[in-house]
């Protein structure tokens, strides 16, 4: 079908929304609560006009002969008072916000050229008992949940735009109470306990739900000149660590931008891949039990655990590459340049949220692509003129074809060339219910089977910036 927008003709499928047609076309519709796959319509930020009535874009579908028009006095003053009735019910405490500089709220209040907020209650105009009914009204709405050792929401930042509620694989967020008194929060508020994949965080519009980290703590490490800091570069961030930061569009530039903010020493995390798959070989060889699970996705085995916990013995122990490099570094490698083991500080880079919570004895910390950006922003670090570097010498990767562990279906293909077996792929919780219910009834047989949380990979993994 054919329709119009701002008067040229776009080409337009079969159930598309307005929005999904300008945004293929390269049409700018601003937007906080759509994303791929979910349509809410609750933020009204997309506000277009069809057939000259405005309409929310990204929940109308494209008909024959539909004429949209983007921009207009009309739509520009629809957007900008729903933005500011957003704004007022936002703490918009941005200088100390973990998102600042990359919320998508303060981010369109900066392209819509909004400085006057009208909804927002001035101080002067308020009397003292008001400002105290106003301020005691707020705090007693706030949830703040950092129960636990990957994440931390506050209802306070939140927008109520529905994306964590949509993007959650295990359903554990949702709308409490009802009116002006609904947050988004779990059931019965109780602390978050799920499987940690981050895309919560990673599709958060602000500063509602972000990643729990110990960047006060890495930064005076980074700062010590006693110490020594190693990065471990995962693999799978190379592919997204330019939403983050466009100028790091290369692994060169990413290594010279981890030393240019304080690490002696970057080591590619292949090396531990190929000592995992080497240790999974191992185990497979060693045991005659079918439907061994790979374990190399942590949020997998929180799954399991969670809500499969008879599949749990399936489940191979074998350590983590992150954890198994930090264990050569702080072994092998100290004792051959001479230095002690304590005055090491190993840090991976990663595409999971969930390697936080499953961190071993000596890797001392897992950051996300987040929170070297936020890393990044808080040295002023002038990425435009770094230059390209390489890995530091001391670990090397045998075969490059390891980095495609970074997908799903990678180790398990790698594993059953080894071992000539069967095996069998599950991307996503969607695949990951349906072949843990075939194997509750017996359906399945195979020798190993892997399965990743977040579709596609650790490539598309919860600790890395959402590509907009």
């Amino acid at each position: 079908m054919r329709i119009k927008i701002n008067t040229k003709e776009y080409e337009a499928k079969d159930g598309e929304m307005i929005l999904d047609v300008c945004r293929r076309n390269g049409i700018q519709v601003p937007t906080l609560c759509s994303i791929p796959k979910f349509h809410e319509g609750v933020c009204r930020i997309c506000m277009v006009e069809n057939g000259g009535r405005l309409t929310t874009s990204c929940n109308v579908k494209a008909s024959e002969g539909m004429e949209v028009v983007t921009e207009s006095e009309d739509v520009s003053k629809a957007r900008r008072i729903n933005l500011e009735l957003l704004w007022a019910d936002h703490a918009g405490k941005c200088s100390t916000c973990k998102k600042n500089q990359r919320c998508e709220l303060q981010n369109l209040a900066i392209s819509q050229k909004i400085e006057n907020f009208h909804f927002v209650p001035r101080k002067e105009e308020m009397t003292d008992s008001e400002n105290l009914d106003l301020l005691k009204d707020n705090r007693s709405r706030v949830v703040v949940d950092d129960g636990n050792a990957c994440l931390t929401r506050t209802t306070e930042l939140c927008v109520e735009c529905r994306r964590c509620i949509n993007v959650c694989p295990t359903k554990e967020l949702s709308f409490n109470h009802r009116a002006g008194d609904t947050v988004v929060g779990t059931a019965y508020e109780k602390s978050l306990d799920c499987i940690f994949c981050g895309q919560c965080v990673k599709n958060c519009p602000t500063g509602a739900i972000t990643d729990k980290n110990d960047l006060t703590k890495i930064m005076i490490d980074l700062a010590d000149l006693k110490k020594m800091a190693i990065a471990l570069i995962d693999p799978a961030v190379l592919e997204s660590v330019a939403f983050e930061h466009p100028e790091i569009d290369s692994r060169g530039k990413l290594i010279s931008a981890l030393k240019g903010i304080g690490f002696e020493k970057v080591f590619d995390l292949g090396f531990g891949m190929e000592l995992a798959l080497e240790n999974m070989t191992q185990e497979i060889k060693k045991s005659s039990k079918n439907n061994l699970l790979l374990n190399h996705c942590p949020s997998f085995n929180l799954f399991v655990k969670k809500y499969y916990p008879q599949f749990a013995k399936n489940i191979l122990t074998v350590a983590h590459p992150d954890e198994l490099t930090a264990d050569f570094l702080k072994t092998e490698f100290a004792k051959k340049e001479k230095i002690n083991s304590e005055d090491l500080v190993v840090i991976s880079l990663s595409s999971c949220v969930a390697k936080k919570k499953e961190k071993g004895k000596n890797l001392d910390y897992v950051i996300t692509v987040r929170e070297l950006g936020r890393i990044i922003r808080q040295k002023n670090l002038k990425l435009k003129d770094i230059k390209e570097s390489d890995f530091s010498s001391g670990l090397a990767v045998k075969d490059e074809k390891i980095k495609s562990i970074t997908r799903t279906g990678g180790m398990a293909e790698m594993l059953a060339k080894k071992l000539k077996v069967k095996y069998i792929v599950a991307d996503g919780v969607s695949q990951i219910k349906n072949i843990l219910r075939d194997l509750e009834k017996g359906r399945v047989e195979t020798k190993i089977i892997e399965a990743m949380v977040c579709e596609g990979g650790c490539v598309n993994g919860g600790g890395q910036a959402r590509k907009l």
